[in-house]
């Protein structure tokens, strides 16, 4: 596919607001495939200390998963074993020109933590979206595509995030091997060309599942009293932190593009020591209804468990099906 075919294609996927995501998932125990038809929660959980520091060793009896309060018996637990599907969503407008080598350099070295199983895509954001490397396990692939990156236009985030995200909930829905999805998205700014709203995104990520994290970078601009913009900025940063912290993710705000290597490391550290789980929904899955979500571990662990905030019912939207 080329990339105006794709830029087009993704335009119409906009236009058409189609938001639902479907289809059915796929597995009982790390080595038994579930049977088709029934709908498995996949959760990515992160695991602290008091220190930040992340807590490894814990097994699936470890774990207390509630669905709006009400505890569910897992019927999936992998620690660091799932493969993943990293989509890397990067900010090329006109304001990256002088930080793109930086970026690309950062961004080449978060590709390289990616093992064997693991597969990687690329995605730019400028007026439009595009999508230059679709999902492959070929490191040199996504490489050059990183490499080839050019910085002009405007900042088109949202539909950037809203093709990510749809891209990831395709191939779970045509595949049944249980992955873990990453969105990673970097940015300098405000989005100023998208066709689809911020709300719109968050709908779409608690229907599809997949992890956020959001580097937010800093533009340097110098400091002045308190203005309308502003507003327009804090109102963007809490969009982008409420994505991060509702999908189970972080954001990072990095002061400079110096900074990038060590945030997408932190990033790499933080995916290699999740877990995986998944249930299968005690009760009836139908209706549409939001499903609050909250994973627990003993107090004498003595951290906290992070994950997505819940999922939507019915659909087989639990899997971003």
């Amino acid at each position: 596919m080329t990339r105006h075919e794709f830029t087009r294609i993704a335009h119409a996927l906009i236009v058409s607001g189609a938001l639902a995501s479907t289809g059915s998932s796929g597995a009982a125990a790390q080595s038994r495939a579930y049977r088709s038809g029934v709908e498995l929660v996949p959760l990515t959980v992160t695991v602290t200390n008091r220190a930040g520091e992340y807590v490894k060793g814990l097994t699936g009896s470890d774990f207390t998963v509630l669905e709006d309060g009400v505890p569910q018996p897992l019927a999936f637990f992998a620690a660091g074993t799932v493969p993943i599907d990293l989509a890397l969503v990067l900010d090329t407008s006109a304001s990256m020109a002088r930080t793109m080598p930086l970026v690309r350099a950062a961004a080449k070295g978060l590709i390289q933590t990616l093992r064997q199983g693991d597969r990687g895509a690329v995605l730019t954001v400028s007026g439009s979206v595009a999508m230059p490397q679709g999902l492959t396990g070929n490191g040199d692939a996504l490489s050059a595509a990183i490499d080839a990156l050019p910085a002009d236009g405007r900042t088109a985030l949202y539909d950037a995030l809203y093709v990510a995200l749809r891209e990831l909930a395709r191939e779970r829905r045509e595949h049944t091997e249980v992955r873990r999805q990453v969105v990673v998205v970097l940015s300098d700014g405000l989005d100023n060309a998208s066709h689809v709203s911020a709300d719109d995104v968050a709908s779409t990520a608690r229907r599809v599942g997949a992890s956020i994290y959001a580097i937010a970078l800093s533009n340097s601009r110098e400091p002045h009293h308190a203005s309308p913009w502003d507003r327009v900025e804090a109102r963007a940063a809490f969009e982008m932190q409420t994505l991060a912290t509702e999908s189970g993710g972080r954001m990072f705000r990095p002061t400079s593009a110096r900074e990038l290597p060590q945030t997408y490391q932190a990033i790499a550290n933080e995916l290699a020591s999740q877990y995986d789980l998944g249930y299968v929904p005690a009760g009836p899955v139908g209706g549409g209804s939001f499903r609050r979500v909250a994973v627990r571990v003993p107090p004498a662990v003595r951290a906290v468990a992070r994950t997505r905030s819940g999922y939507y019912a019915g659909g087989d939207s639990a899997s971003g099906r």
